[in-house]
């Protein structure tokens, strides 16, 4: 009887338990909330209410496409230049404000969370540790300088040329998507000089210029914000065998192919050493392991293919857009001629003042990483971090973005969000430079820019000077996303080329 009795009794106490546990999780998250809505450090600072109980609001706001527009009108509408988007977190646009956190001498420290999200621990970009950083930074610094560019420019110059034979081969039947044509190029680029070795992206398809590469980056970056959002399951990824994950994952199985080249041309490196004419990363990586090498490699890689393409794709978009400034380019750019090899000198062509113009004005407008960078307050300044007047206290983690500082009418006149090469060439135009945070700025500020300006720079002159350049009488501006870095929706940005005589 009593054996019979007990069922019952131990259900009633499994539901009481659990009706309790529901009641407690429930009650935990009323407290939480109204803590962080009226009781937390940064409940002073205007925002949506929502932004301010959970990070949810954030990661659909990054979802919808370009969060810097949502945010722009935020702080419009709230009248602030501190405007809550998470529980902890503020997107400042007070332009001022930028060189304090983005430093040289007492940079803010990177937010771990955000950057630990993009599974590149350790890398000099993901990297939070200062010592750590300046100590991965001193190892490639000479590879990233101006001289070590100009060991690389050879390598620029030949997959331009192999770009332009297929834009020859195929101009005449078909409109070049640009987009993926550079992004082709770049990332061959960047190959060479992190792997030494190529995919040959660029003659990969007959009739366009799409790449397995290109779509393996492509699979992985439309879920760059869900990996920020819910980090446990980057984790648990990662702790899972390859063959387990290609099958839960589809995206991620076509991005361990990327990760198998690299590790392929490691392997080729080991055994063979550098075998090019110009240096490349793993020259310089010799004090680490193999796994960091990859990790670092990876990095470089990541870092500089779309970001570039994704610059000059707006060079065209805008440039294309506008005769007068086309046709001003096309003339300053016959001042120069190709040498006996058939290139045209970075050295030379830089000596072209309208073409470093327009270069560092599609860097303005066309910036590849528009979005937030955030950073921790410290607790060691020796003033108080203000902001509208009010404090921000140390710990909170805080955001500028590139898209903040270049469509600031206080920094760039009332033409801020047009493109406007003339503005580089005033009399005052070197004080511009300083508001430009393409690469960021300080400690922090990517290594790759003098890469970029080179690729940019070079790119842009052999195309308006051997191409008569259009838009086709239908073209559509094409849809941009933030995925952290800037993408083009397809069709990518299709472009008329015809042969210059």
């Amino acid at each position: 009887m009593a054996d019979g009795l007990g069922v019952p009794v131990l259900k009633t106490q499994g539901a009481s338990i659990l009706i309790t546990l529901v009641i407690g999780i429930g009650t935990l998250h009323i407290v939480r909330s109204i803590y962080r809505r009226h009781f937390h450090p940064l409940s002073q600072f205007s925002g949506p209410p929502e932004a301010a109980l959970s990070t949810k609001w954030l990661y659909k706001t990054n979802q919808a496409g370009f969060p810097e527009h949502e945010f722009e009108r935020l702080h419009e509408k709230y009248q602030t230049k501190a405007l809550r988007i998470a529980p902890n977190e503020l997107h400042l646009s007070d332009v001022h404000q930028y060189k304090v956190i983005y430093s040289q001498s007492k940079p803010f420290l990177k937010d771990p969370p955000f950057y630990s999200s993009f599974n590149i621990d350790h890398s000099l970009f993901a990297e939070t540790d200062p010592a750590l950083h300046k100590e991965r930074r001193k190892m490639l610094n000479p590879l990233f300088s101006r001289a070590g560019i100009f060991k690389l420019e050879g390598v620029i110059h030949t997959k331009a040329g192999i770009m332009m034979k297929k834009i020859d081969r195929l101009r005449e039947k078909h409109l070049i998507n640009v987009y993926d044509a550079f992004r082709c190029l770049t990332t061959e680029v960047i190959m060479e000089f992190a792997f030494a070795r190529s995919a040959n992206m660029l003659e990969e398809e007959e009739s366009t210029f799409d790449s397995w590469f290109l779509r393996a980056f492509d699979s992985v970056a439309s879920d760059i914000w869900t990996a920020h959002e819910w980090p446990v399951l980057r984790r648990i990824g990662s702790c899972l065998p390859k063959s387990i994950v290609k099958i839960m994952n589809k995206k991620v199985a076509s991005f361990f192919e990327v990760i198998n080249f690299a590790e392929s041309c490691m392997n080729y490196y080991e055994k063979h050493g550098n075998t090019t004419s110009h240096p490349v990363v793993f020259d310089h990586l010799t004090s680490l392991s193999y796994p960091q090498k990859i990790t670092e490699a990876m990095d470089i890689l990541i870092a500089g293919a779309d970001t570039t393409a994704s610059t000059l794709t707006a060079a065209l978009l805008h440039i294309l857009a506008d005769k007068k400034i086309q046709t001003k380019l096309v003339q300053a750019l016959q001042s120069v001629q190709p040498n006996e090899q058939g290139i045209l000198p970075l050295m030379e062509l830089e000596k072209i003042g309208y073409l470093t113009a327009c270069v560092k004005e599609s860097l303005r407008v066309g910036m590849p990483v528009p979005g937030r960078l955030p950073r921790i307050v410290p607790d060691n300044l020796a003033q108080p971090f203000t902001v509208d007047g009010k404090i921000i206290p140390p710990g909170a983690v805080i955001s500028m973005s590139a898209y903040t500082m270049h469509y600031s009418e206080e920094l760039w006149g009332s033409d801020a969000r047009s493109f406007n090469p003339e503005r580089w060439l005033q009399p005052d135009s070197k004080n511009l430079d300083q508001y430009l945070c393409t690469f960021s700025k300080g400690a922090r500020m990517c290594i790759g820019q003098n890469v970029a300006f080179a690729e940019i720079t070079i790119v842009m002159a052999y195309i308006f000077q051997n191409y008569k350049l259009s838009l086709p009488s239908d073209f559509q501006r094409p849809k941009q996303k933030d995925l952290f870095t800037m993408e083009y929706g397809k069709p990518g940005l299709p472009v008329k080329f015809e042969a210059v005589n």
